[in-house]
């Protein structure tokens, strides 16, 4: 998918203000392309808002020891945001290149400690779009 200059202009912003930088720069420009050539803007934003809330539960899980009170529903919630997430993923690459929705499939859709490790780095990034977006 070639990606356009405004999309590559946000993600040349967004790397250079996270510490760290992006940890799935590619990714994230795909879904913003996909979005703005498809008129997604509210199911992207909507996948801004879960991968925050799946960031920030992440955090709080990271804290918290297994069998601490309150740990179950956190991981509940966990789960929850991870397949919220998995679904607007899924609804913004639908139509998109064999190539992308391979690659989405491999990366985000399977059942592996791997795939999970992938939606956490993505919605790290994804966070980072919404305090953007608190920022303007």
């Amino acid at each position: 998918m070639q990606i356009g200059p405004d999309t590559t202009s946000v993600l040349e912003y967004l790397d250079s203000s996270v510490e760290g930088g992006l940890r799935k720069r590619n990714d994230i420009g795909v879904l913003l392309e996909l979005g703005a050539q498809n008129s997604l803007g509210d199911t992207f934003n909507s996948i801004v808002t879960t991968g925050t809330g799946l960031w920030k539960v992440y955090g709080i899980l990271k804290r918290l020891k297994p069998g601490a009170e309150g740990y179950s529903t956190i991981e509940i919630e966990f789960g929850n945001l991870l397949n919220e997430i998995r679904e607007l993923l899924a609804e913004v690459i639908n139509d998109s290149e064999d190539e992308i929705v391979q690659r989405y499939d491999d990366i985000y859709f399977g059942m592996t400690q791997g795939v999970i490790r992938n939606l956490v780095d993505l919605a790290h990034d994804l966070a980072a779009i919404k305090n953007l977006q608190r920022n303007d």
